[in-house]
């Protein structure tokens, strides 16, 4: 086993800092109390530019700034703070352990995947420290050795090499690492005990004698002298997360790295669960105010294909938020994943497939609905009508993944738009005349350009009755004399071919070209 752990020194810090735009973070400190007194536990960087300090008291912090901005240490944010960064740690490794200032993850059968050991440190420090905390990394074959490791923040603390070698590194870790020792320090420094060598010297017996087993127990464990069973992670089945900011904002541009957070976040959990984003919404949160009655401003978006990819997710929300009008400061952020599939992994293609082609198209439109709007980006489809200029409108452009995502009632109604129209006896041509085109007659034949030659038909139509849209014609293929194919049709009176019954009608499909010679024709489609 491998294991990597993440400690965040300044996490009682960090969860307030990342709820502040960079550029609005003010001079702030985290107060502890001891007694009836307050102190100052940490401070970030332009407080200390003031000259706050750990460890002064809070009356003497606010005598040297009073615009300082005081906080309490509060255990439920830092450890919520910590479980937004395990979501975004999931892409790396499913097996993550939550501890109280950090977290570990088990990645021995992630080293191939991601480049070994020195790129997979790489991606998950990186990964942590976007969601805002500050970290120190330690690498060991033990959970509790690789923790020991990240709490000592040493330069070194990546293990390559023999276990003799891991166990020289933690002998050399000092005895303060050890959270079973915190009570008995003293007394440890006492009997000339430093590092964590100098316990290892000490007969066992007359260690859980003073000390405790713990103190024993916590040494085995980091050393792999004996088991270390863990409890891993375990996401939710649903991903819904907000983030709620310290500063109102009115500016778009000062809302990409919390908006990135999240979508980083998202991708994490896809990545736990095996699955990729089909559709998930993103609501900006306003504070009340009179010219925003409405207290958030929701965006849904949909995706053509299903991903993963959290650049891809952020490019299509970044689109869709520079067109975005705040009415009204914003004061909290929700992502929702309300749609998702089973996903698989991405092979790498020495030679573009048909796949990967149409996986770039989807999201060349995905990029345009996006930056456009879904109204502009548009496509034929389909209409279960029989009248040739009702059988197909534009709409929104989708492609065949995004179909994917519809529910089963959408899904059967798009089954019977497609498949229970009854096929035309005749061929339809390429292009339909928006507008049909009445025929001149010449000798009772219609004329387009030249007498036209009747080829096939007829093919009767009579639909529309239920929108009083009646249409009754009665369709031919017909060819000029430079050998174009043209679609055109002649109108019939339904109601005088009932009264002549069907006999007559019979007829008249026959001797098409005969009956009603005196009708108009008209084109409406030319063959390719």
């Amino acid at each position: 086993m491998l294991w990597i752990a993440l400690h965040c020194p300044a996490l009682s810090l960090d969860w307030i800092e990342r709820r502040f735009p960079a550029a609005l973070i003010p001079a702030m400190a985290v107060t502890a109390r001891k007694g009836n007194q307050s102190y100052i536990q940490q401070a970030n960087k332009p407080a200390q530019e003031r000259g706050i300090a750990a460890h002064q008291t809070l009356a003497s912090a606010m005598a040297l700034f009073p615009g300082l901005v005081v906080v309490e240490q509060d255990p439920n944010e830092e450890m919520k703070a910590l479980q937004e960064a395990v979501y975004a740690a999931l892409r790396f490794t499913p097996n993550i352990i939550l501890q109280d200032s950090g977290l570990m993850g088990e990645v021995s059968a992630s080293l191939k995947l991601f480049g070994g050991l020195k790129k997979l440190c790489q991606l998950l420090n990186r990964a942590v420290t976007a969601q805002g905390l500050q970290i120190c990394t330690g690498v060991a074959p033990t959970a509790r050795g690789a923790w020991l490791l990240a709490r000592s923040a040493q330069p070194r603390t990546v293990v390559n090499g023999t276990a003799a070698r891991f166990r020289l590194l933690l002998d050399s870790l000092p005895v303060n690492l050890l959270e079973s020792a915190q009570p008995h320090l003293e007394v440890i420094r006492g009997i000339g005990c430093k590092a964590l060598a100098d316990l290892r010297r000490l007969p066992r017996s007359g260690l859980a004698r003073r000390f405790g087993p713990d103190l024993l127990a916590e040494l085995d464990c980091a050393y792999g002298d004996s088991p270390d069973p863990r409890k891993w992670f375990a996401a939710p089945e649903t991903f819904q997360q907000k983030f709620r900011l310290l500063a109102q904002v009115e500016n778009v541009e000062l809302l990409w790295v919390p908006v990135q957070r999240l979508i980083e976040q998202m991708c994490g959990w896809l990545a736990s669960r095996h699955a990729a984003a089909l559709a998930f919404s993103f609501v900006l949160h306003h504070e009340f105010s009179l010219r925003q009655p409405h207290k958030s401003t929701p965006i849904d978006i949909r995706l053509s294909e299903q991903s993963g990819d959290s650049r891809h997710l952020m490019l299509l929300l970044r689109e869709r938020l520079e067109r975005a009008k705040l009415a009204a400061p914003v004061c909290e952020l929700e992502l929702i994943a309300d749609e998702i599939a089973a996903g698989a992994n991405a092979n790498l293609e020495l030679f573009p497939s048909a796949q990967s082609e149409t996986t770039s198209l989807n999201r060349f439109i995905e990029k345009l609905s996006a930056r456009l709007g879904p109204q502009a980006i548009t496509g034929l489809k389909a209409v279960p009508d029989h009248r040739p200029e009702c059988s197909q409108r534009f709409e929104p452009l989708e492609t065949e993944a995004a179909g994917r995502g519809k529910t089963r009632r959408t899904k059967e109604k798009d089954r019977i738009s497609r498949h229970e129209i009854i096929p035309a006896e005749l061929p339809r041509p390429a292009w339909l005349i928006e507008t049909p085109l009445e025929l001149k007659l010449q000798r009772h034949q219609p004329v387009y350009g030249s007498p036209l030659k009747l080829l096939a038909g007829p093919e009767r139509i009579e639909a529309g009755w239920w929108d009083d849209a009646l249409i009754a014609r009665d369709y031919f293929i017909a060819e000029n004399a430079l050998g174009q194919l043209l679609w055109i049709y002649r109108e019939y009176d339904p109601i005088k071919k009932d009264k002549e019954g069907e006999d007559k009608e019979s007829k008249d499909k026959k001797d098409g070209d005969k009956g009603n010679k005196d009708a108009s024709w008209y084109l409406q489609g030319l063959f390719g």
